[in-house]
């Protein structure tokens, strides 16, 4: 843990000012690096930035801003509107980039009202193996990534959440509700919203880190390998309670999750 804190301690040292804005969703990566950030700059000198979008599940928001209030961190939530984006909301496989590229836009310029000239995300190296044209929207705004200027992959960053005592450190990864639904295929904001349901109530039920991805009025559940045998057992109480949020047939990815399971899938797929 020393080893990987004193990487992140030599790329925010050097920061102009010695003052950091964050791109803050309150998943693992973005609570290890403004923990890191309070201890090494002073939580004078951070400001985490909020996109409060509907693309954001519930929970997270809930837990983002209760996180940042519980640490007494300066927290601004950014009222952000994607899908007024043509580009966003037709929802091709560049979805991500026009949205990160507006996001990360507003999110400077939100920074530099409050005197913060540097914005950063919790990209690691880990990120940049999977397909993510979000990154390139923030090379090109000149969003730094510290984790990644670090050298530091997810596992090191959940041992450094650990050593902080996280309530997240081992929190499965999370994604954007817009990636549930797939390729090509309009989004609606009804339809996140019950995506965001769905997800919840498999939450309740213990089945951390599952999916729920869209097909029209088909659910598509993803839960982790596992926890397949207690899926099969609550399989029944699972239908009942997706089907009452307005899916009217459920299914099973045998699979198990699969970061990025709708990439490159369109609607014309599955006809």
């Amino acid at each position: 843990m020393f080893a990987d804190f004193e990487r992140i301690a030599a790329v925010l040292e050097t920061l102009p000012e010695r003052k950091l804005a964050i791109a803050y969703s309150g998943g693992v990566d973005s609570v290890t690096l403004a923990r890191s950030a309070e201890i090494i700059l002073g939580k004078e000198n951070i400001l985490l930035l909020f996109a409060d979008s509907i693309f954001a599940p519930a929970r997270e928001k809930a837990f983002a801003l209760e996180w940042a209030e519980a640490r007494k961190l300066k927290c601004i939530k950014v009222p952000f509107a994607p899908l007024e984006l043509p580009q966003v909301a037709a929802n091709n496989l560049d979805r991500c980039y026009f949205c990160k590229k507006a996001l990360f836009t507003l999110l400077k310029q939100t920074a530099a009202q409050h005197g913060f000239n540097t914005l950063a995300d919790g990209e690691n190296l880990d990120d940049q193996l999977d397909y993510r044209p979000g990154s390139k929207a923030a090379d090109e705004l000149g969003v730094r990534h510290i984790f990644v200027e670090a050298e530091l992959n997810k596992a090191m960053i959940r041992d450094l959440a650990h050593d902080f005592a996280l309530p997240n450190s081992q929190a499965p990864a999370s994604a954007c509700l817009a990636s549930r639904v797939p390729c090509n295929c309009a989004i609606e904001p009804e339809k996140l919203l019950q995506i965001d349901q769905a997800e919840n109530i498999l939450l309740d039920l213990g089945f951390a880190g599952s999916r729920v991805r869209s097909y029209g009025d088909l659910a598509k559940i993803e839960v982790a390998v596992e926890d397949m045998e207690k899926f099969w057992k609550l399989r029944k109480v699972v239908q009942e309670k997706l089907l009452a949020t307005g899916f009217r047939r459920i299914a099973v990815d045998l699979a198990g999750y699969s970061r990025g399971a709708v990439n490159g899938i369109s609607g014309e797929d599955l006809q």
